[in-house]
């Protein structure tokens, strides 16, 4: 509704990840959430499934909580919380250092 034309759609649950981007039939207990996400990235041009590590990936749980607070699902078009900006920041960050640490060999 909006034309947006790409979608990435990004999880900490790598069983869950895998199971959207399968081609076969999944048989998991996540199988009705995962088939309902393939199904809504048809309507794009592109649709993009990344796993994040949870250790990164904060600002998705502070959208999550403050969504199930405000008891709405929705999104930020036109700029985010103070909040949100501040923990995606802070992942952003956290994220840079563990692929340093990792091109270094730690």
């Amino acid at each position: 509704m909006m034309c947006f034309r790409r979608l990435v759609v990004e999880g900490d649950s790598l069983t869950v990840i895998k199971s959207i981007k399968k081609e076969e039939e999944d048989k998991s207990v996540f199988r009705s959430i995962t088939h309902h996400i393939y199904h809504l990235g048809l309507h794009f041009d592109e649709a993009t499934y990344l796993f994040v590590p949870r250790a990164v990936n904060e600002a998705a749980h502070v959208l999550a909580l403050e969504g199930q607070t405000r008891k709405v699902c929705g999104s930020w078009v036109s700029g985010v919380p103070e909040f949100v900006r501040m923990v995606a920041m802070k992942d952003r960050f956290q994220m840079v250092r563990r692929v340093f640490l990792a091109d270094i060999g730690y």
